[in-house]
C-alpha cells in the first residue's frame, strides 16, 4: 500500500495514479480515527515462564479459594506439585485474550514441551461447569470453564463434547476422535462458591484416612445391569463381574440385574420397584465401584426408571461413597446449562451420592462401552508396583487400551483425576482354622451346627505381620454360590446367572497386635451338598485399614454335634436409635434398628424358604425386606448383634412393621412396632417430656420429632403463669434419631435465683438448617 497526497482544486482533491492494475483505493480525512477503549486493566503475568507440574487446575475465579483449598490437600497428602490457573490469564497469553479452548490446550501443551523426560503434567483438573453455550446466549448460563463441541453437534449418535481434548497434546491432536489422551483429565462440574467448597470438602473426607469412611464397602463392586436386547447387558455386566471374581477375588460382587426383579405396571408404564430397593440400599450401604450398564439418559436409568433424580436426592451415604461407571446413554450431559443432568447430581449432592463418575455425556453404543468397562476394571483393581492408580491415570490407561474412536470420546471423568479410589491398603491373611494350619491346597471342610474357630492376621505388602496393627476385623463368611434365573419379563428369553449372597456368619472380631481369632456356629440351613466357600475379611485400626480372602474351604455336610437348644431370639425394635418408643414419628426415610440375641446365633444363611430375617411392612408379607446381610454381630461374640435397615420414601401417616428372625438351630421369634411417618420438609414435634414434674426447680425435657441425621437448634421457654419470662435456654443438637434430650437444667438462674413454687408454662421450640421451626408447649410445677 501507498499514500498519495492529492491537489486541492477549488472544492475538489484531485490524485493522479497509474491504472495498469486493478487498485482499491480509501479516502480518510485524518481527523475522525476510532480510539480503543479502556475496558478493564491486566495484571502483568507470564505463564510462559512455568515449569511443569504434576498437576494443572483451571479454575474459574469463583471457585479460587477452593481450588487452592485442594490443591494445598494435593501437595501435603499426595506429595504432588499443584498449579492452579485461571482460564482468563491462560487467553492473555494463549489467545490474545478471548475465549478459546485451543488456547487452554496449548497451555498445557506448553508444559509438557517444556518438561524434562518423566516430568510432564499427569492430571488436568477443569474446575467449573461447561456449556455448549459459548457465547452466553442462554439466561444463567454454564460455561465457567469451556469444553470441545464436535462438529456433528445436532446427530443424535455422532455427536459429543469431550474433556479429553485439552489432554490430546502430541503433535497435530487435539480435534478428532483419533488422537490418543496423554495426562488424566477431570471436571468439577460446580456452578456456585457453595458448590465448590462442597465437592471439596467430600473429596478431602473421602481421601483423608478416616475411621468413619472405613468399611467393608470398600471390598464390593456392585453390578446393575438392563433387561433389554436379548440380555446383551446382563450378560456383559455377568461377565465383567465373573472377571472380577476370578481375578481380583479381594473384591465382593453384587448383581442388580432387572430382569431377576418382577415388574409392575403403573401409569408411567413398566416399574421395577424391587430393582428400584436394591439400588437405593446397595448406595446406603456403600460401594467400592457402582457400575451401571444398559440404556438411559439424563434423568434416570433403563426404561422402567429404576434409578430416578428423586433417588439420587434422597441418598444419605455420605461415609460411603461410590465411584460411579455407567456404560449408558448422556446419563451426565454436563454441557447442558438449561438442565443439570442425573449423573451431575450424583456429584452435586451435598448429602453422598457418589465422590467421581466416569460417565458418559452423548449417545453411546454397546460393544464399545463394554471393551472400555473390561480395561477399566483391569487397571482399576491391578496394583502396579504396590500402588493403586490415581483416577486419572486410570481413564487415561483404560482410553489408551480401549484405542481412539468417537465412542470413548463420550466418557468424561467428574471428579478430582488426582483422587484415588477407597482401596484398602494392606492384607488379612487366614492363619489357621479349628487348630490346624493353613496348607496350600488342601481345604477345610464347614459343616452344619459345627463350632469353627479361624485366625488370622493383618500383613503388609511383603507379607510381614503388623504388630502395631490394633482395631477390629469384619469376617464374612460365605456358602456356595447359588444360581438365579431371571423372569424373561423384557420379552427375552430367561437368563441363569450365580450369586454368592448366602451369609454363614459375620463377625466384629478385636484385632490385638495384628492378630485376631472368632468363634461361631455353622447354621442348619446350609446348603448340605459339598462346594466352595469364601471367607472376605476387611480391618481397620482407625486410620489404616486392610482387607483379604480365603477360598480354601468346603461347606456341605451336617456335623454329629447336637445343639440344645429350642428357644428363639431375643428381639428389640427400634427405628434409628434406641431412645425410639413404639408409636412415634419418624420422617420418610427411617432406619429399622433390631437388636438380637440368641444362645446359639442367628441365622442369615438364607437357604431354607421362611429362614430369613424378614421385615414386613404394613402386613405386606407378600412384598418382605430379606435383612440377611443387614445383621452384624457385636465385638467377639456370635450371640448378640444388630440389624439396621434404612427404609425409603415411605407414605405420610400410620406404619407398622414386623420382623421375624430364627436362630442357626431354626428356632424363630417376632416382634412388631408402630410409626407415625410425617415428611421432613413440614418439620413437626409429637410427645413431649418434662421430668421431673413436679420438679424441685431443676428440670430436663426430651422430644419427639421427624428430623434424624441433622442439625437442630432447641430453645426452651418458661414463663410465670401471669407472663413472666423466667428463664430462656438454648441448645445446639445433631439429632441422630427421632427423640432427643434437649435441654437439662439445674434450675438455678445466671443471678443464682431459684424458681418459686408454683404453676409454670413452657414452651418448646426445634428450628431445622433451612430455619422452619416447630414448637409445643407444657406445664411445669415447682414444688419444695
Amino acid at each position: 500500500p501507498g499514500k498519495i497526497e492529492p491537489i486541492v482544486s477549488g472544492g475538489n482533491r484531485i490524485f493522479k495514479a497509474l491504472s495498469d492494475t486493478l487498485r482499491e483505493y480509501i479516502i480518510a480525512d485524518g481527523q475522525s480515527y476510532m480510539k480503543p477503549a479502556l475496558t478493564q486493566k491486566v495484571d502483568n503475568q507470564n505463564l510462559h515462564g512455568l515449569t511443569a507440574h504434576d498437576m494443572v487446575m483451571v479454575v474459574h475465579p469463583l471457585f479460587m479459594e477452593e481450588a487452592r483449598r485442594l490443591a494445598d490437600f494435593h501437595v501435603n497428602h499426595n506429595d504432588l506439585s499443584v498449579l492452579v490457573v485461571q482460564p482468563q490469564q491462560i487467553y492473555n497469553e494463549f489467545s490474545s485474550g478471548a475465549q478459546d479452548i485451543s488456547a487452554i490446550r496449548d497451555f498445557i501443551r506448553m508444559l509438557w514441551k517444556k518438561a524434562p523426560t518423566g516430568k510432564t503434567p499427569r492430571f488436568l483438573l477443569l474446575f467449573g461447569d461447561a456449556s455448549y453455550d459459548y457465547k452466553d446466549v442462554i439466561a444463567g448460563n454454564t460455561n465457567f470453564v469451556p469444553t470441545f463441541q464436535s462438529r456433528e453437534s445436532l446427530h443424535p449418535v455422532s455427536t459429543y463434547a469431550t474433556d479429553d481434548f485439552f489432554g490430546c497434546i502430541d503433535d497435530d491432536e487435539g480435534g478428532l476422535t483419533t488422537d490418543i489422551l496423554d495426562i488424566g483429565v477431570g471436571r468439577l462440574v460446580v456452578t456456585t462458591a457453595e458448590e465448590a467448597k462442597m465437592a471439596v470438602d467430600k473429596i478431602i473426607r473421602y481421601t483423608s484416612e478416616n475411621e468413619t469412611m472405613h468399611g467393608d464397602w470398600r471390598n464390593v463392586i456392585a453390578f446393575v445391569a438392563d433387561d433389554e436386547d436379548y440380555n446383551d447387558h446382563m450378560m456383559q455386566a455377568n461377565n465383567l463381574a465373573t472377571m472380577i471374581d476370578t481375578t481380583y477375588p479381594n473384591y465382593n460382587v453384587d448383581k442388580i440385574f432387572l430382569d431377576a426383579y418382577p415388574q409392575v405396571s403403573a401409569p408411567g408404564g413398566q416399574r421395577i420397584p424391587a430393582a428400584n430397593e436394591a439400588i437405593n440400599q446397595r448406595v446406603s450401604k456403600g460401594a467400592l465401584i457402582v457400575n451401571y450398564t444398559g440404556h438411559g439418559g439424563e434423568t434416570s436409568w433403563a426404561k422402567e426408571k429404576v434409578l430416578e433424580v428423586a433417588d439420587i436426592n434422597s441418598w444419605t451415604n455420605y461415609n460411603r461413597m461410590p465411584v460411579f461407571m455407567t456404560a449408558t446413554c448422556e446419563f451426565s450431559r454436563y454441557d447442558d446449562p438449561e438442565r443439570v443432568s442425573a449423573g451431575e447430581l450424583v456429584f452435586l449432592n451435598p448429602k453422598g451420592g457418589g465422590i467421581a463418575l466416569f460417565t458418559t455425556a452423548r449417545p453411546t453404543l454397546g460393544n464399545p462401552n463394554y471393551n472400555l468397562s473390561r480395561n477399566f476394571y483391569n487397571i482399576a483393581l491391578q496394583a502396579t508396583s504396590g500402588q493403586s492408580p490415581y483416577l486419572g491415570d486410570l481413564i487415561r490407561i483404560s482410553k489408551q487400551m480401549t484405542g481412539p474412536g468417537p465412542n470413548v470420546k463420550k466418557f468424561v471423568l467428574l471428579g478430582d483425576p488426582a483422587m484415588k479410589m477407597a482401596y484398602p491398603t494392606y492384607s488379612v491373611e487366614t492363619v489357621a482354622i479349628n487348630g490346624g494350619d493353613i496348607i496350600p491346597g488342601v481345604a477345610d471342610t464347614l459343616k452344619a451346627l459345627q463350632s469353627v474357630t479361624i485366625s488370622g492376621r493383618i500383613t503388609n505388602a511383603d507379607r510381614q505381620l503388623l504388630s502395631d496393627f490394633n482395631g477390629m476385623v469384619y469376617p464374612t463368611i460365605f456358602d456356595k454360590e447359588t444360581s438365579v434365573t431371571t423372569l424373561g419379563a423384557g420379552g427375552f428369553s430367561p437368563m441363569v446367572f450365580s450369586v454368592r449372597k448366602n451369609i454363614i456368619y459375620k463377625g466384629n472380631v478385636k484385632v490385638v497386635n495384628g492378630e485376631f481369632s472368632f468363634t461361631f456356629i455353622v447354621p442348619k440351613d446350609i446348603a448340605y451338598n459339598f462346594g466352595g466357600g469364601k471367607i472376605s475379611y476387611y480391618a481397620s485400626d482407625g486410620n489404616r485399614d486392610a482387607a483379604g480372602y480365603f477360598k480354601q474351604i468346603i461347606v456341605g455336610g451336617m456335623s454329629k454335634d447336637v445343639l440344645n437348644d429350642s428357644q428363639g431370639p431375643e428381639i428389640e425394635l427400634y427405628l434409628n436409635n434406641e431412645k425410639f418408643r413404639s408409636g412415634g414419628y419418624t420422617d420418610e426415610n427411617p432406619v429399622l434398628l433390631a437388636k438380637l440375641k440368641d444362645e446359639s446365633g442367628i441365622n442369615t444363611v438364607g437357604n431354607s424358604i421362611g429362614h430369613d430375617i424378614v421385615a414386613v411392612l404394613d402386613g405386606k408379607s407378600n412384598y418382605p425386606f430379606i435383612l440377611n446381610e443387614y445383621y452384624q454381630t457385636d465385638v467377639d461374640t456370635y450371640q448378640r448383634g444388630t440389624v439396621r435397615y434404612p427404609m425409603f420414601k415411605l407414605a405420610a401417616g400410620p406404619h407398622e412393621i414386623t420382623l421375624k428372625v430364627w436362630d442357626i438351630n431354626n428356632n424363630s421369634s417376632e416382634k412388631t412396632i408402630q410409626f407415625v411417618v410425617v415428611p421432613s420438609e413440614e418439620i413437626e414435634l409429637g410427645q413431649l417430656l418434662v421430668y421431673p414434674n413436679p420438679s424441685n426447680g431443676s428440670f430436663s425435657v426430651e422430644i419427639e420429632h421427624n428430623q434424624s441425621e441433622t442439625e437442630l437448634q432447641a430453645r426452651v421457654d418458661l414463663f410465670t403463669l401471669s407472663g413472666v419470662n423466667v428463664i430462656s435456654l438454648e441448645q445446639h443438637i445433631f439429632a441422630d434419631g427421632y427423640r432427643n434430650n434437649v435441654i437439662a437444667w439445674n434450675g438455678i438462674s445466671a443471678t443464682g435465683q431459684k424458681l418459686d413454687p408454683g404453676f409454670y408454662i413452657g414452651s418448646v421450640s426445634i428450628t431445622n438448617l433451612s430455619g422452619d421451626t416447630a414448637s409445643k408447649s407444657f406445664k411445669l410445677l415447682v414444688t419444695r
